[in-house]
This record gives structure tokens, sequence and C-alpha cells, in this order.
């Protein structure tokens, strides 16, 4: 944590270290800015949003079929999250909404954080991530339990289950002409609809956690290995490639993105009737992205969708970390 701590203040201090160019070179900077791309002079932005997330721990298996794979998703049906962006810096955060005592009693409640540092130019993008969540229900556990209705007042629970989740995002845009920052952060404008190849990079610690069984019991037969899983830590080097385009009337803006790869993951994990294990092995990532705006010279009004997963490949399972949300959010510029 103190190492993810330091490489936010360095990027930090980086970013601003260069914020401090003369004069000068701000000039032949404005200069190289294409014709199609509008700069906001305000270097301060605060962005309110609302958030439907979805969060999910899906584990299948390798050599059995999809209608044995199984889901456990934190209790968290709304969230309320604030975005700033001060020069080039953007800092993200979001909390729970309260949920009703009939709600916890149904599904659980969970504990969870979610706060991203980014420091974003039109054609590079760091993004430091920190997730938490603790606590989880099954989903459809009427695939698994036939005798559970919907009815029924409470779903199966994993009040000890943790995922936590911690990196860096490192990515690239080959058009000058096509800006990051008007795609999805809005401190620019696109004027012309334009599109560009991506490039990203990812380092990621993942940490899966807990001390009952996560796998339902008419499951267990399928994943012998994985019912006896009770920790693991697992850190992921991902390369991704994929496609932006943002296509734009007036001020009107509509932005598709997807990038897929794949990488080299190191694990350590602890398994009780084995003990503790370490492997190498290849986790795959998928990423779509896409928003609708309205940006204008002093506000912008976004909705925005996005799916995102990376795979954990142990034993007999294939884990998926899927986040799935979407996003209302109103900024204003100062």
């Amino acid at each position: 944590m103190r190492i993810f701590i330091f490489i936010g203040i360095t990027l930090f201090l980086f970013s601003h270290f260069f914020s401090q160019d003369n004069k000068d070179k701000k000039k032949s900077k404005e200069e190289q800015v294409p014709e199609n791309i509008h700069v906001f002079k305000q270097n301060f932005m605060i962005r309110p949003r609302f958030v439907l997330p979805s969060v999910w721990f899906n584990v299948s298996g390798r050599l059995v079929n999809d209608a044995n794979s199984f889901t456990w998703k934190p209790a968290m049906p709304r969230v309320v999250g604030l975005s700033m962006k001060i020069k080039k810096v953007f800092i993200s955060f979001a909390v729970k909404i309260p949920t009703s005592d009939n709600y916890k009693n149904k599904y659980g409640n969970t504990k969870s954080r979610n706060i991203n540092l980014n420091i974003q130019g039109r054609t590079l993008l760091w993004t430091l991530f920190y997730r938490d969540y603790l606590g989880f229900y099954l989903f459809e556990p009427q695939k698994h339990y036939p005798k559970w209705h919907k009815d029924s007042s409470e779903y199966p629970k994993l009040d000890n289950l943790r995922i936590f989740e911690a990196g860096i995002n490192f990515g690239l845009n080959f058009n000058k002409k096509f800006s990051l920052n008007a795609a999805f952060a809005q401190s620019e404008r696109q004027k012309k609809s334009a599109g560009s190849f991506l490039l990203f990079v990812s380092e990621r610690y993942q940490r899966i956690e807990g001390d009952t069984n996560m796998v339902p019991f008419p499951l267990i037969e399928h994943y012998p290995s994985t019912n006896q899983f009770s920790y693991g830590n697992f850190i992921s080097t991902i390369f991704s490639m994929g496609f932006a385009y943002q296509f734009v009337k007036n001020k009107l803006h509509f932005t598709p993105l997807i990038h897929a790869g794949a990488g080299l993951q190191y694990q350590r994990f602890y398994q009780r009737t084995i003990g503790e294990r370490t492997k190498f092995n290849f986790p795959t990532y998928f990423n779509f992205k896409s928003q609708l705006g309205y940006n204008a010279d002093h506000f912008f009004v976004n909705f925005i969708y996005s799916l995102e997963f990376n795979s954990i490949p142990i034993s007999e399972s294939r884990i998926r970390i899927v986040h799935n949300w979407i996003e209302m959010g109103l900024g204003i510029r100062i």
C-alpha cells in the first residue's frame, strides 16, 4: 500500500512539474493543438455522479459446461461519487448509498471502497485504482438449489468473502486528431469526429480471501480443488489493444471504446488440503466502454456504460472478476 501511495504522489509531482513550464513552451504547445480539438482554459472541474454498479465474482470450469458456473455479487445496488480535476490530475471516489434493513437481511451488507487517480493527457493516460469489497451473496441461487424461490427471505451469503484490487494502467493514443481528454474526461472538446488505435499496459495486484467454502454445495464435485481455496494473491501484467472513436454533432458526442488482451500472472494461493502453492498462469482481459454526452463551454452532461473483466485461472476453475456499471454525471468547469 505504501508503494501505491508513493507512485500516486510521484505521478502528481511529475504532472505538476511539467505544468510549470515557461510561457514560450506553453505557446508552442498551444500551436500544436489540432484544429479539430478545443481546449478548455479552466483548470478545475467537479463532477457529481450517480452509479448503478454490478460487480461479479464469477467461477466457471475449464472442463465443465457453463451450467455449472456460479456467481457471487456484492450487495451494493446504488452508489454516489465525486470526480475532481486539477489541471491534468483527476481524482474520483464513490460510496455506497445506505440500504434498508430488509435489503441487508436478504442480500447482506457489503463494505466497499473505490478510489481512482488519473493523470490524463491528449495522447497519454495514467490511472491508479484501488477497489475493496467485503461480503457477497449468491446470484441466481435457484440454478443450484431447485427448492429455493425468489420469495425466500434471504439469499445464500458469504460475509467474509473479500476481493481487493490495486494497480496502475497506462494507455497510449496514436492519433493526434483524437483526444482522450475529450473522449471521457471532458477537459477538451472534439470538434470533428475522429478515432484512434489504442495500446494499454496494466499492472495489477488482486487478493481473494474467505474462511468458508465459496463453491455452492451441489457443485462441489465439479470444483474439488476450488472448494479447498482459502486465500490467494495474484499479480498480473496485461497487454491489451483496441480502438476508440468519437462521433460528434455540434456539442453532442458518442464515444465507444473497446480493447482486449492477455498477459502473465504470478499466483500464490492456499488450499486447505494441500497448503500453499505458487504458479504462473496466463490471464485474459476485456474492456468495453461507451459514453453519450453534451459538452458545453462551462458544463457537461454524460452517461457512461462500462464492462471490464480479467481472469484468474486456478486448478479446474476460471475465475472472472467483472466490473459492470451505468453512470450518470454532471460536470462544472471553474
